[in-house]
């Protein structure tokens, strides 16, 4: 699905590009997407604006109508850096639902395929970095290492005033095949990442999907291995009852991942890979047992509603 198919089916209003004067052809786009992060934009832009480099990028941010002041706060600093940051303000009428929650996916395609720059790093509008010189760092190792189609360092961890190191957390600090990265062996958390830009042409099935770190992560591993970068200081990732994930129940966390499993297992199937199709089904079908099993305790109805799916195990032949 290229930019053109994207809007055709999916844009009902094209968002507002604020002015600016950005670069036409940046080393690295930086895609950040925001929606109610006024405690915390500030300083996730603050530690991009920051960053020590020597090469020309751009700052893309989505902001996704929020209800608090973070349309305000993003059109503030749009005015202050016109040659660094291309503001997208997105409409509520563009949002898509994927299992009855509105996601900001629009807001997400639309900076992927907006993304002028060689390269493509991300930061959540909650999540900030701490590496001044991040960037420099991982575009240097992708510049000379031509087999690495990303990669990504270590993070902390910030929940509600309570900070968890680097080495407090379950996270990946070793470097990835192609086969890891497409069968999501590990999982680099996606603000950590810096990868080649090759999103011109994306799966539908993506956009299905609310965890959309899961599915990139694995879509990029047809196109090299991952590097991971022991020399760059983690930075941090809150986690807080406001995110889409972070607030969800645990049935619910459940069902997303279900979906997720679905979509992958589809694509690479349509891709032409069968294995890595039966491998995503595989864990789809782990997890409807570990849903089952929670409502059986808590919901016995919907666990008699999960049999038929729970029956539909060892016979996963295309």
């Amino acid at each position: 699905m290229n930019f053109k198919d994207f809007k055709d089916k999916y844009q009902k209003i094209e968002p507002e590009h604020f002015p600016n004067s950005v670069s036409l052809d940046p080393v690295v786009s930086i895609c950040i997407q925001s929606y109610n992060h006024e405690r915390y934009i500030h300083q996730c832009l603050d530690s991009i604006l920051t960053q020590e480099l020597d090469f020309s990028y751009e700052i893309l941010i989505g902001e996704d109508n929020s209800s608090d002041k973070t349309r305000e706060l993003c059109i503030n600093y749009a005015l202050k850096y016109p040659d660094k940051i291309r503001l997208f303000l997105h409409h509520t009428e563009n949002k898509i639902k994927v299992d009855s929650l509105y996601t900001g996916n629009f807001n997400s395609f639309y900076n992927f395929y907006q993304a002028r720059g060689k390269f493509i790093a991300f930061c959540d509008g909650d999540d900030y970095w701490t590496d001044p010189k991040k960037l420099k760092t991982q575009i240097k190792i992708l510049e000379e290492n031509q087999k690495y189609v990303l990669c990504y360092h270590s993070f902390s961890e910030s929940y509600e005033g309570k900070n968890l190191s680097e080495n407090e957390l379950d996270q990946p600090k070793l470097d990835l095949s192609q086969n890891e990265l497409q069968r999501l062996k590990f999982h680099p958390q996606l603000s950590t990442v810096c990868f080649r830009n090759i999103l011109q042409e994306l799966p539908e099935e993506m956009i299905k999907v609310i965890n959309l770190d899961s599915f990139l992560l694995s879509f990029l591993g047809y196109f090299g291995k991952a590097k991971f970068c022991s020399n760059i200081q983690p930075n941090v990732y809150r986690r807080h009852g406001d995110g889409i994930w972070s607030g969800e129940a645990h049935q619910k966390k459940l069902l997303i991942k279900i979906n997720t499993y679905t979509q992958l297992s589809r694509y690479h199937k349509r891709y032409g890979n069968g294995e890595l199709g039966i491998h995503f089904k595989l864990i789809k079908h782990n997890i409807v047992k570990s849903l089952f099993i929670y409502y059986l305790t808590n919901h016995p109805l919907k666990a008699f509603l999960l049999i038929p799916d729970l029956l539909r195990t060892k016979s996963l032949k295309f």
